[in-house]
């Protein structure tokens, strides 16, 4: 009573926001997404999660007990959603330009280059990862076969698998250069690029 006519009000007490648990797993990959796009994976700790998205450190250790379980789902919804994505994109008027452009996203380059990186220093991560990675990568190199069928653009020296893993190859190149400002013959790289892949397509009519 004193303190309240003194002029002292007690400060409220921080709402504690309650969130469903795929929300709060959603929030908190969405994190480390940004996180290693833009600093890199090794700016991904608990305590910088929890501090980019309000949360205290305890929050991030329930969902995920170790960093490596964070960085294994955060892989496995990066290869669900590009998959997903390349089913879409392939369905477009030009399939391999289609293909290109979606592989040269700076952002999907860039954190598969994280996750090479991170595998290189983190051992125990690198099975998960290498498996899941094949997985997808034939998942992708299905789907151009399926284009493929139904309207052949590729020579027989070139197999949708080597077709995908040549563009991954390269637009990872790229990222990763950019990364550290080096883009001398970039833009050439990507003219020869969609040059080859409209030259493929051409079989298609």
């Amino acid at each position: 009573m004193a303190a309240q006519e003194a002029g002292f009000v007690e400060p409220e007490k921080t709402k504690r926001i309650r969130r469903d648990p795929e929300t709060t797993r959603a929030l908190i990959l969405d994190a480390a997404e940004r996180l290693m796009i833009s600093e890199g994976y090794a700016a991904v700790s608990t305590r910088r999660i929890a501090q980019e998205i309000g949360v205290n450190a305890a929050t991030i250790h329930y969902y995920y007990p170790a960093t490596d379980d964070l960085f294994i789902a955060l892989h496995a919804r990066m290869t669900e959603r590009s998959t997903a994505d390349l089913d879409a994109i392939l369905e477009a008027g030009n399939p391999l330009q289609a293909l290109w452009e979606f592989q040269s996203n700076w952002a999907h380059s860039a954190l598969g280059v994280e996750f090479i990186a991170l595998a290189n220093h983190r051992k125990s991560l690198q099975p998960v990862l290498a498996q899941a990675t094949s997985h997808a990568r034939a998942l992708q190199a299905a789907t151009v076969r399926r284009v493929a069928e139904t309207a052949p653009a590729l020579p027989d020296a070139v197999s949708p698998l080597a077709l995908t893993t040549i563009l991954v190859a390269i637009s990872r190149t790229l990222a990763n250069e950019e990364r550290v400002g080096i883009t001398t013959g970039h833009e050439d790289v990507r003219r020869a690029v969609k040059w080859i892949l409209g030259t493929l397509s051409q079989g298609e009519s």
